[in-house]
């Protein structure tokens, strides 16, 4: 069966007009005589966006009874019965209700692609998993609702909704994307000029690098003429894996790279704490688009080095993690180094929050070098000076 075709109307905030452009989108469609139905769409009370919901077939919507409360979700079994060309399925981050078929609405989409059904969906900036950190960052908010980079990645079509961030506040305002009392505490926490001109930003480059692979997925042949990257990182189960998982992914989308996680280690003597943390950052990886590759011993450097010239790794993403000793961090960096020299490391300073210098850059570490001989001769400078030092003064009481 041939599958769907994915589109996505995606925005930088609330209240952009990604709803109203995926509902006048599907009455051009439905013009030209293709069968579209609208499975679910988020009105938020807009009087415009109910407008355009007219004439068009709506499926039932799915009621659920949780904890004395009806609650009304997507009817993933009704869509999958009626089987339209177009469905329209608004809020793709969305998380379902207990006791619906799938945990995410994403998942729910997923099944309409199999199902040979083009979807039209939405959503903003702040739900994408890679970009999940940088946005807490400027906003200030968890977004616990997120979906994994690859349904944004794998899209057959996007369409970003755009509007200046001066006008999508005099529309806040005037009450077109909350209620009029809930205006004040919007502009106090997310909408105000300075973070919507960042997430806009960020929205826009997003959009252009997606719309970049896609030409050049379609320019490639199945033999690629380019020399392929590969980023690995490397997994612990660190509080701060997390931090240097991200800026991992965010490198190899960069570099158009294929993206592996490695963690290395005996699980045996570890407290149910770090194994937890250790299957959610392999968790997080595999969410950002990263296989995952486990290796059990003790010489890390050796068998990072081993794995990084079997499997054709380019670039090597580490953590240097505060709890860590610096001499020991260095010299597994300075072992790597010397056994792959052909292998571009990159050490993550340290996780948010921990140090006021934590922006998550990626720094070259081959750019600082610091050898062991480099250390020996350091404590043979200060042995010398040292004793020079007590000489003198020796002399001088003599």
């Amino acid at each position: 069966m041939k599958k769907g075709k994915l589109k996505i109307y995606f925005g930088y905030a609330a209240g952009v007009g990604k709803t109203f452009a995926m509902l006048e989108g599907a009455r051009e469609v439905q013009k030209s005589g293709i069968d579209v139905v609208s499975g679910y769409i988020e009105p938020h009370n807009r009087p415009e966006t109910s407008k355009l919901i007219e004439g068009l077939e709506t499926l039932p919507l799915k009621k659920i009874n949780y904890k004395g409360i009806q609650l009304i979700e997507f009817n993933l079994e009704e869509a999958l019965i009626r089987r339209p060309q177009v469905i329209l399925v608004d809020e793709l981050a969305h998380t379902n209700c207990h006791g619906s078929r799938n945990k995410k609405r994403f998942q729910d989409i997923e099944e309409l692609l199999k199902a040979g059904i083009d979807v039209f969906t939405t959503i903003n900036i702040q739900h994408l998993e890679g970009l999940n950190d940088v946005i807490e960052k400027i906003t200030g908010i968890i977004v616990n609702e997120k979906i994994p980079d690859y349904i944004f990645e794998e899209a057959d079509q996007i369409e970003l909704i755009d509007i200046e961030p001066v006008d999508l506040l005099e529309r806040l305002d005037k009450g077109k994307i909350y209620q009029l009392n809930k205006v004040n505490q919007a502009k106090e926490n997310f909408f105000t000029l300075e973070k919507l001109i960042a997430l806009r930003e960020i929205a826009l480059r997003k959009t252009a690098d997606q719309v970049n692979k896609s030409a050049i997925r379609k320019a490639q042949n199945k033999k690629s003429i380019y020399a392929k990257e590969h980023v690995l990182v490397c997994v612990s189960a660190s509080p701060s894996a997390s931090h240097v998982i991200h800026a991992a992914a965010r490198l190899a989308v960069a570099f158009k790279a294929e993206f592996t996680a490695l963690y290395i280690g005996d699980l045996e003597n570890s407290s149910k704490e770090e194994k937890d943390r250790l299957r959610q950052n392999l968790r997080l990886a595999e969410q950002l688009g990263a296989k995952l590759s486990v290796l059990y011993g003790d010489n890390v450097s050796k068998q990072i080095v081993e794995y990084a010239k079997i499997s054709q790794i380019s670039k090597l993403v580490i953590g240097k993690s505060v709890q860590s000793s610096f001499w020991s961090r260095e010299n597994i960096v300075d072992l790597i180094s010397l056994e792959a020299p052909e292998l571009d490391i990159y050490v993550i300073p340290n996780a948010r929050g921990q140090q006021k210098n934590t922006s998550g850059t990626l720094y070259n570490f081959k750019k600082i070098r610091f050898s062991l001989s480099d250390l020996l001769k350091t404590i043979l400078m200060l042995t010398l000076v040292t004793s020079c030092g007590l000489a003198f003064k020796l002399s001088r009481a003599i």
